[in-house]
């Protein structure tokens, strides 16, 4: 009789997982679409690399075996060995659901998503137009906290802010990692630092950023949004942090 409630238990508990991975499909299916992305058909989503959820799906298969095979005593495993199949399950779960991403098709705001569903608004881009931005708007105050300029290194994006500190957004976790140029492809003309065309004919360039930002920072962005510059030898460089929670960076060229 004992051994029949045993099989019974075990047939009840795969058909419970097999609902909690069905489930999963669903929320996974969700969450790589535009919807998890913020509801919005020009949404841009930066997941975690294919491989990274392959290793991901083995762990939580396993942790979820090795949860069973606990739980039941199978083979004699202890029970004990619930809580390592649980800290695992729930590393892989949060590992596949993490995600970064930037609503509106040239940039709004930058987002990110945790276990799938929690998403979080890190800032909103200044240049909701990837282009413009408005300096009666900047002088007045109006862009206080907003996100202009970025740099990227390593497993962390720095995203600059105007009259705040940097924000620092890790771009992997252990090897869930989203790569890094898939990111860079569509933030460096959103979030880049703005090209200032009032002060040109006045015989140098100005370009501005949020606070905080270096001389490299600028370089580094204008690799990808400035290639005109490239090549070109910059003289009379200035950074110069105004009052107003800029960066400006000032030079001629030759």
């Amino acid at each position: 009789m004992a051994k029949i409630k045993k099989i019974l238990g075990i047939t009840t508990t795969v058909l419970l997982i097999g609902l909690l991975v069905f489930f999963y499909y669903g929320l996974e299916d969700f969450f790589y679409s535009d919807f998890g992305c913020g509801c919005s058909s020009t949404c841009i989503g930066y997941y975690p690399t294919l491989t990274s959820r392959i290793i991901g799906y083995f762990l939580l298969t396993t942790s979820t075996i090795l949860f069973i095979a606990s739980i039941w005593k199978i083979k004699g495993l202890s029970k004990w060995w619930v809580i390592p199949a649980i800290v695992i399950f729930g590393i892989a779960f949060y590992g596949n659901g993490y995600m970064i991403f930037n609503k509106g098709g040239c940039g709004q705001s930058l987002n990110r998503t945790i276990l799938f569903i929690n998403q979080t608004k890190l800032g909103d881009y200044v240049k909701d137009d990837a282009e413009t931005m408005s300096l009666d708007s900047l002088n007045a105050g109006r862009y206080k906290g907003k996100l202009l300029g970025y740099s990227i290194e390593g497993k962390e994006l720095t995203a600059f802010r105007i009259g705040e500190p940097p924000l620092k957004i890790k771009t992997s976790f252990w090897f869930w990692k989203v790569r890094n140029n898939v990111i860079l492809d569509d933030i460096s003309y959103g979030l880049n630092t703005y090209r200032n065309f009032e002060v040109e004919d006045k015989g140098y360039y100005e370009f501005i950023g949020g606070q905080g930002m270096t001389e490299e920072n600028f370089m580094s962005e204008f690799v990808l949004t400035q290639k005109y510059l490239i090549g070109k030898q910059l003289k009379n460089k200035r950074i110069i942090n105004e009052s107003d929670g800029t960066t400006r960076f000032l030079f001629e060229t030759q």
